[in-house]
């Protein structure tokens, strides 16, 4: 059976970026641990999936636009991976490739460490695969999900597949729309000052989270908090799928500080 040494883990993604190969070096130096991980942007992804097999790395991560594609190509999917219909991590246990999803994890954990989300009533702006994957995520604790999307048959389709509600347009949520928690799933804001909602239109005392990371502290986070909702920035979503990530490659618990530690001071150099 093919192996590496140190063990191979990797990602894959149409532009490298380089904040999973800081927070999982970090992580591994961090525990002693004989790995190292590194990133690719590959030609052919048929190929870079049988390079996993082949040279016996460990896992991989999957970034866009990878990954619905890469799921033709892996032996197994578990539930999350299946029924969001993407795969955001490869492991690979003697030969035998598995696709995971760990993107809902990220907003799990996030949510998890400030509320119960037992019955919340949430609000998910965005259809697009980081919808999917927090609305997949959040139906084990509510069924209370409304899901407002720019391109309505998209926002109908996805709230008819996982069971919850289509309730628009963004532009029609405001300070009066009803909801425990409300999270941004768009890329509005990446890089940018941008920001889907300006802070007369959030729900004072709401749970606000972006799933944008870049900057730290986003516009939409900004005007949430001048709102007076506690925002939870988007970082910590990548983080926590970062983190549900090694954890799948190692076995072991992530070491969460120094991953955010790792990735704060990359993305704060650039």
């Amino acid at each position: 059976m093919a192996k590496s040494y140190p063990v191979v883990c990797c990602s894959i993604a149409g532009s490298i970026g380089g904040m999973g190969v800081v927070m999982h070096n970090a992580a591994f130096s961090h525990l002693g641990l004989k790995y190292v991980y590194v990133s690719f942007e590959p030609d052919d992804l048929q190929q870079a999936v049988a390079s996993v097999r082949n040279l016996g790395f460990r896992g991989m991560g999957v970034t866009m636009p990878f990954k619905v594609d890469v799921i033709q190509y892996l032996d197994r999917l578990d539930d999350s991976a299946r029924e969001i219909g993407a795969v955001n991590t490869v492991v690979n246990d003697q030969g035998v490739l598995t696709g995971y999803n760990t993107d809902y994890m990220g907003a799990i954990r996030a949510l998890a460490r400030i509320t119960d989300l037992k019955g919340k009533k949430v609000a998910i702006i965005g259809a697009g695969g980081a919808g999917k994957a927090v609305t997949w995520g959040l139906k084990k604790y509510t069924t209370d999900i409304s899901i407002y999307n720019i391109f309505e048959d998209e926002g109908q389709r996805v709230a008819d597949q996982f069971g919850v509600t289509f309730a628009g347009k963004p532009e029609l949520l405001d300070s009066r729309t009803e909801y425990d928690i409300l999270i941004n799933c768009t890329s509005v804001g990446f890089k940018t000052t941008e920001t889907i909602l300006t802070r007369d239109r959030f729900r004072p005392g709401s749970i606000v989270l972006d799933a944008v990371f870049i900057p730290i502290e986003t516009t939409f986070v900004k005007e949430a908090r001048a709102a007076g909702c506690t925002a939870i920035e988007g970082y910590k979503m990548l983080l926590y799928q970062a983190c549900g990530q090694f954890e799948l490659y190692t076995g072991v618990d992530a070491p969460f500080e120094v991953m955010e530690k790792a990735m704060v001071d990359y993305v704060n150099s650039k």
